[in-house]
């Protein structure tokens, strides 16, 4: 029996979160398509109770952001209390803060190790996003696997960007069987090749082996998925109303 649950990554709809109006419209329409979930990322300065007011309005719950580096790394109680008032336990990141190579990534992993550790005082996890750039070797060894490798495997999670493995090179089915332990979610979008060029799709529209996504995080117990889309080549909502219908009526979404 699966346990996977669906949720809905707001910086698709980045455009329309700007402000408190926009965003209070925005969620209310991301939960009339069925999404229970989101990802809060890419929106306009708002109170974090705020958030948490409209999302709990609608019925939908907050899993994780994507919170500035800087102020992780700088403000770390106060990130920290600002997602006790959202009800959300993970705390993200969309990259890397210094950079895309070995120092940079080794540089972070010791700059934040005292936030990573404060995170995980306050029963929170901090989670980590990749492109295709951290599929870059260094001694034979993946920059993911360079900032995996060199942070505490009980604090450090990665929100794992599906397409962007494979933007990379790299088989993400596989990628979540052997890192499992190291995966909370992961991000879910597809690709297709229009007019001969390389372009994000609706879930399920495109070329992406989902099927075997789903499988291998089933196996592996990884129960969240967002769905994103860097960029929409239709309606906004229309594009998120697809790829939750797709997705819902493939797999046994909760």
């Amino acid at each position: 029996m699966s346990n996977l649950h669906l949720g809905a990554q707001l910086y698709t709809l980045r455009d329309v979160c700007k402000n408190e109006a926009d965003f209070a419209s925005t969620i209310g329409k991301v939960a009339k398509i069925g999404y229970k979930y989101v990802q809060v990322s890419g929106v306009g300065p708002m109170p974090p109770k705020y958030i948490r007011d409209v999302c709990d309005s609608n019925g939908v719950k907050i899993i994780l952001t994507h919170t500035p580096p800087a102020d992780i790394l700088n403000k770390t109680a106060e990130v920290i209390e600002n997602h006790k008032t959202m009800g959300c336990s993970c705390i993200g990141v969309g990259g890397a803060p210094y950079g895309h190579n070995y120092d940079a990534y080794m540089r972070f992993c010791s700059d934040y190790a005292r936030a990573f550790e404060e995170i995980k005082a306050a029963g929170m996890v901090f989670l980590y996003h990749n492109h295709r750039v951290e599929f870059q070797r260094y001694n034979g060894v993946w920059g993911l696997d360079v900032i995996l490798n060199n942070t505490p495997a009980d604090t450090v999670k990665l929100t794992f960007d599906t397409y962007w493995a494979i933007a990379g090179g790299v088989d993400p089915a596989r990628y979540i069987t052997e890192r499992a332990d190291r995966i909370y979610c992961t991000h879910l979008k597809d690709m297709a090749v229009v007019n001969d060029a390389q372009v994000m799709i609706e879930v399920l529209d495109g070329n992406i082996n989902v099927d075997a996504i789903i499988a291998a995080s089933i196996a592996s117990g990884i129960e969240w998925h967002f769905v994103e889309q860097d960029v929409v080549r239709i309606d906004l909502f229309e594009s998120m109303k697809r790829s939750y219908d797709n997705l819902t009526a493939r797999y046994a979404f909760n």
